[in-house]
This record gives C-alpha cells, sequence and structure tokens, in this order.
C-alpha cells in the first residue's frame, strides 16, 4: 500500500468519528497556543530589559562604601581616590564622584523633600541623562562653582500641581520649557534651572524626581553632608577585561585603606556589564520556564492521543482482521494508525500555531497600548519547534497503539464482537 493510499485511509479513520477527533485535537491545539504564548510574552520582556541595557554605557564600576559592614568600619571615599584610580588602573577612562543628600526642595510656593546630586559633566554619558530643555554642566560650571540646577521632568510635573509652572490651556502636561531660567531653592538656597532632565525607563543610580547641581557646588554649600564622595562610577575601554579591572579596582583600594580584621573588603564593588549579564540570563531562563510550564498542557495532549487511538484500535478490532484476512500486511495496518495518530497531531499543532499566534499579537498589541516600552514578538523558532513536537508527540504516542493494531491475531480478530 503507498504512501497517498496510507494517508487517504487514515483521514477516514480520522473523519469517521468527528466528535471524538475534534476533542483529541483540542489537547494538541490548547497546548501549542499555550507555548506560544508563554514564549512570546518571555521573549518580549527579555527584549524590552536588553532594549534597555543596550543603550547604556555598561563598561562601568561602581564602588560604594560597604554598607554590610558596622558604621565605623566602612572606608570613607574622597575626591583623592579619583586621581588614584585613573592613574593606577589599567583601560580607565573616567572616573567620576557622585554627592547626594536629601534636603527641601522649594519651587514657587510649593516646598517637599527630595534628592540632590552633585555630579560631574563627564558623568551625563554613564547615568544615561538626556536633557529634554536648556543644557547640561560644562567645566566652567565646576571651575567656578556656579549655583546652577537641572531638574527632572518628573519632578516637575510634582511641583507643577500646585500650578505654579506655566501650563498652556488644554495642556496635558507642565510646560517643561518654562522651567529654564527660573529659580529653585535647595535648603533655602537659590539656583536657576538651566536645564530639564527628559524622563526616561534607562537613567542609571539617578531619579528623574531629583535635582543635579555641579559637584563643587553642592560641596561648597553642604560642607558637612559632603566630606567625603558618596559613590563613584568608574569607566573603562573597549580593550580592557571587565574581571581584570574589576579585581584591579579592588586590589588598589584595599591597598590604600587595608581590610577589617576579618578580610573583609570596606568597600563595595559592582561591575554594570555583570549585573547585565546575570539580567539577561535570569530571563532567559525565565522565558524557557513558561515554555516548559506552558509545554506540559502538550505532554497531557499526548496523553490524550495515545488514549484515543488504542480506544479506536479497540473499536475496530474486527476492521482490523477483515483487512489482515484479505491481504493487508501488518506492517500496512501500523502505518495507517500510526499516520492517524499524526493527522490528529499535525493538525492540532497547525491550529495551535496559528491560534497562538493570533492570541499572541493581540496580547502585545494591549500590552503595547498600556506600556508604550512593551516590545513583544513571535519567536520563529518557537512555532517551528511547536510544529516539531506535535510531529513527534504523534508518532511517540501513537506508535504503540498502532503497533498494538499490527499484532492482532486476524482469526481472534474477526470473532470480536
Amino acid at each position: 500500500m503507498n504512501l497517498m493510499e496510507t494517508i487517504r485511509l487514515a483521514l477516514a479513520g480520522v473523519g469517521s468519528n468527528k466528535l471524538r477527533s475534534f476533542l483529541t485535537l483540542l489537547g494538541i491545539i490548547i497546548g501549542v497556543t499555550a507555548v506560544i504564548l508563554m514564549v512570546s510574552l518571555g521573549s518580549g520582556t527579555q527584549k524590552v530589559v536588553s532594549g534597555q541595557f543596550s543603550n547604556l554605557q555598561t563598561r562601568q564600576i561602581y564602588i560604594d562604601e560597604n554598607h554590610n559592614l558596622p558604621y565605623h568600619l566602612q572606608g570613607r571615599l574622597s575626591l583623592r581616590d579619583r586621581d588614584y584610580l585613573k592613574d593606577s588602573v589599567m583601560g580607565v577612562e573616567k572616573v567620576v564622584p557622585f554627592y547626594q543628600l536629601y534636603t527641601g526642595v522649594k519651587y514657587g510656593d510649593n516646598e517637599q523633600e527630595g534628592w540632590v546630586y552633585g555630579i560631574d559633566p563627564a558623568s551625563q554619558e554613564l547615568i544615561n541623562v538626556n536633557i529634554s530643555y536648556g543644557r547640561f554642566f560644562d567645566q566652567s560650571d565646576i571651575d567656578n562653582k556656579e549655583r546652577v540646577a537641572i531638574v527632572g521632568e518628573q519632578l516637575l510635573e510634582r511641583l507643577a500641581r500646585t500650578g505654579n509652572m506655566v501650563q498652556p490651556q488644554h495642556a496635558s502636561t507642565p510646560d517643561y520649557a518654562s522651567a529654564v531660567g527660573k529659580y529653585i531653592y535647595l535648603s533655602g538656597k537659590k539656583f536657576i534651572i538651566v536645564g530639564v532632565m527628559q524622563e526616561s525607563q534607562n537613567m542609571m543610580f539617578i531619579s528623574n524626581q531629583s535635582v543635579l547641581l555641579p559637584y563643587t557646588t553642592i560641596r561648597d554649600h553642604w560642607r558637612r553632608e559632603t566630606r567625603y564622595v558618596d559613590f563613584y562610577l568608574l569607566s573603562y575601554g573597549p580593550d580592557a577585561s571587565e574581571k581584570d579591572t574589576l579585581e584591579q579596582v579592588k586590589y588598589l583600594m584595599d591597598r590604600k585603606y587595608g581590610k577589617t580584621s576579618t578580610g573583609k573588603s570596606k568597600f563595595y564593588f559592582q561591575s554594570l556589564q555583570e549585573n547585565v549579564n546575570i539580567m539577561t540570563r535570569v530571563f532567559t531562563v525565565f522565558t524557557y520556564v513558561l515554555g516548559g510550564i506552558a509545554s506540559i498542557s502538550l505532554l497531557v495532549g499526548g496523553i490524550g492521543v495515545m488514549n484515543i487511538m488504542l480506544v479506536t484500535v479497540k473499536e475496530r478490532t474486527r476492521e482490523i482482521g477483515v483487512r489482515l484476512a484479505i491481504g493487508a500486511t501488518r506492517q500496512d495496518v501500523q502505518r495507517q494508525f500510526l499516520a492517524e495518530s499524526v493527522i490528529l497531531s499535525v493538525g492540532g499543532g497547525i491550529v495551535g500555531v496559528l491560534m497562538g499566534s493570533i492570541l499572541s499579537f493581540l496580547a502585545n498589541m494591549i500590552l503595547k497600548q498600556v506600556f508604550n516600552w512593551w516590545q513583544g514578538f513571535i519567536p520563529g523558532w518557537v512555532i517551528l519547534l511547536s510544529f516539531g513536537v506535535t510531529t513527534a508527540i504523534g508518532v511517540i504516542f501513537g506508535f504503540y497503539p498502532a503497533y498494538k493494531a499490527s499484532r492482532l491475531d486476524p482469526i481472534e480478530a474477526l470473532r470480536y464482537e
């Protein structure tokens, strides 16, 4: 019996009981749909995270006091460490100090507490700050300790609720541009706003609900609070090794300040690239776990296929006996029932791929409307894998029923009622 004849008989067998075939297909359809939907959402999440990191300068090391130690054992960072690290670490590009304090912020008649950061112009690329209006700091602001400030859009939006910012009629967002050139008061000290930070999901280490000052200015006006540098960001070139650079920084700081009596470093060191790698691995595993959980339903669907095929063999025992008696070989019988199993599985897989793709498209479209940063998509490999798995399910779970059918004794099969 040739292949076309086998397929024709298999289709006739599947169509002989449409309701039962449909219910069998349903298990495979749900399984494939779930796998595609879950992997699509997981891949979308992974893409969002990867996209955020792709816009960042990841070749940098964060240096802070070791807050896991008692306060009196923690190291204290100073401005002298900047030149020390820049002159000693191979491949270093920038060593940027950061100061921070929590104080009163007053704009117009509204006052609230907020974070204020003292930064260097070289930090803009490292912390990924974009200016929507006005300008960023320059070296003259640092040298002259200028009383200039950059304010985040989110902070201005909070301050705008009191009506102190100019808003055009019917405007849904504050007029951020009007803030440039106005005054803001920090702990009662007056500063002029020269720039507005654009709201972004990709800012690093600082909040958009904060105020930035030149680091020399913040040191000049808050001497007691800024005796020490709060943290450093050290960037290194593309030719420098992340691991080697981190080890150099640790060694140099421990050599300069010593360790505790228990051998612990007085400082905390963290490679941003290491964090990116960890996050990427976590979300990759997350995607696979989602797909693995959903694939359990495929396994259940495969068991359903085997169960139905065993029932089918039982019901058609007499038919099998007749076929064997009139000259059909055992291989013909086995191929027919195996073909029926594969048709059920592949049919369910095709419908499942279509349903999964449609539901994934709708889910990603809804998430895009709710979260404008969402980047959902359907990986091509999951469609090919789902189709391949459903075919394998048909062969694996259909083999035993088909084999059992081919092993029936023709005489006993003809006597079966």
